[in-house]
C-alpha cells in the first residue's frame, strides 16, 4: 500500500511540475509576442507616424510600455528611448543580445532600428520553472516524509502491540510452572526445570520491554556479548564454531536484555542460514562497531535493500520479523545496523554501530 501511495506521490508532483512548467513557457511565448508587436508600433511611431496617429498611438501604446526601449536611425544613432536610465549604444548592445531588434522599413527603405529587452513579468517568469521544480519537489519530500513516518508509527504500534500481548500471554503459564516447580524433588530435575523456568521469565521480560521503554546501563560490550554467546552455544550444533574477538573493552549505554536479545537473534540468523563458522567481533572508530560475520549461503542481491523490513524472510515457515525486531532494537539504542555481503561471495556480515560513552 505504501509503495503505491509513494508512486502516486511521485507522479501526481512530477504532473504538476510538467504542467506548470507548459503553462509558464506559454505565458513567456505570448509575452514575447505582445511585446514584440508594441515594439514594432512603437518604432512606427517614432520613424514616420502621422499628426493624428500620433495622439492614439502615445495614449494608447506608449504610454503602455513597461519594457526598455531604444530606436535607432539607419545610421545607429539614438533616436528615442523608454524606460531607459542611460541610453547609449553600449545598453543598445545588451538588449540586442536579449532579443532581435526590429527593422522599421517603408518601400524597402529602413527607417529605423528598435531594440528592447525583457519586461519585469518576464523576467519573473524566467524564474518560474525553478520555483515549479523547487515547490513541487518540496511537496513531493514532504508526502514522502509523511509516508515514511506513518509507515514508522503504524510498525512500532504493531510491534508493541504484539510484545505486550506476547509477554501478557506468557505471564499465566510461567506462574503456573513456578508453582509446579515445588513439587519436584529430584534436585538435578529441579535445577535444569528452573534454569528452563528462568529463561522463560527472561523471554517474557524482552517482549515486555519491546513495548516499553528500555533501561539503559553503562555496560562493557564484551561481557554482554560473551553472555550471549555462551548462551546460545549450549543451544546450537557443536559442528558450528563461534569466533569472538573483542580488541576493545568498551562502555557502552544499553538495556543489557535487549541488547543481547538482538545479538542472539543474528547469531540464530547465521545458523539458520547454514553457516559453520560465526565470526564476532568489535572495533572503535568514533563509534562503537560490532562484526557478525559467517560463512552461510549469504541474502541474495535483490532482496538486500528489504532484509530488515517486517514480513520479509527466506525460510519457507518463516515470519519475518527476527532482523526488523533486531533493527527496531538497535534503534531504541540510538545506533544503527547495516547488512554487508562478504567480499568471498560467501556468507553475510551484519555491523552495528553505536554511540560510545
Amino acid at each position: 500500500m505504501y509503495r503505491s501511495l509513494k508512486n502516486y506521490l511521485i507522479f501526481a508532483g512530477l504532473g504538476i511540475i510538467i504542467v506548470f512548467l507548459i503553462y509558464s513557457q506559454y505565458m513567456v511565448k505570448e509575452i514575447d509576442r505582445e511585446t514584440a508587436t508594441i515594439t514594432k508600433i512603437y518604432g512606427k511611431f517614432c520613424a514616420s507616424a502621422t499628426e493624428d496617429e500620433t495622439s492614439v498611438i502615445f495614449d494608447e501604446i506608449i504610454t503602455k510600455i513597461n519594457f526598455p526601449v531604444i530606436v535607432t536611425s539607419p545610421t545607429g544613432e539614438i533616436i528615442s528611448s523608454r524606460n531607459v536610465d542611460s541610453p547609449s549604444l553600449k545598453f543598445v548592445q545588451k538588449l540586442d543580445n536579449e532579443h532581435e531588434s526590429v527593422k522599421i522599413e517603408y518601400n524597402n527603405k529602413l527607417l529605423a532600428q528598435v531594440h528592447y529587452g525583457d519586461s519585469m513579468t518576464r523576467k519573473l517568469l524566467k524564474f518560474a520553472p525553478i520555483a515549479e521544480i523547487s515547490f513541487g519537489a518540496l511537496l513531493l519530500i514532504i508526502g514522502i516524509i509523511w509516508l515514511y513516518t506513518l509507515k514508522k508509527s503504524e510498525e512500532n504500534a504493531l510491534f508493541a502491540g504484539i510484545a505486550r500481548e506476547t509477554a501478557h500471554q506468557l505471564g499465566t503459564p510461567i506462574s503456573s510452572l513456578m508453582g509446579w516447580g515445588e513439587f519436584i524433588k529430584d534436585k538435578e530435575l529441579k535445577s535444569s526445570f528452573q534454569e528452563d523456568l528462568n529463561r522463560l521469565s527472561a523471554i517474557a521480560t524482552r517482549f515486555h520491554k519491546i513495548g516499553s521503554p528500555p533501561e539503559f546501563h553503562l555496560q562493557s560490550i564484551d561481557n554482554v556479548l560473551k553472555s550471549t554467546v555462551t548462551y546460545v552455544k549450549e543451544r546450537i550444533s557443536k559442528k558450528i564454531k563461534i569466533i569472538e574477538d573483542y580488541s576493545e573493552h568498551s562502555q557502552v549505554s544499553i538495556d543489557p536484555e535487549l541488547f543481547s536479545w538482538a545479538i542472539e537473534n543474528l547469531i540464530k540468523n547465521s545458523v539458520d542460514a547454514g553457516s559453520t563458522e560465526i565470526k564476532i567481533s568489535t572495533k572503535e572508530n568514533k563509534q562503537l562497531e560490532i562484526i557478525v560475520k559467517d560463512n552461510g549461503k549469504g541474502i541474495p542481491k535483490h532482496f538486500t535493500r528489504r532484509i530488515f523490513s517486517p514480513g520479509y524472510t527466506t525460510k519457507e515457515y518463516g515470519w519475518g520479523i527476527g532482523l526488523s525486531l533486531v533493527r527496531r532494537i538497535i534503534l531504541m539504542h540510538h545506533g544503527k545496523i547495516f547488512y554487508k555481503p562478504n567480499k568471498t561471495e560467501i556468507g553475510s556480515s551484519f555491523i552495528i554501530s553505536l554511540p560510545l560513552k
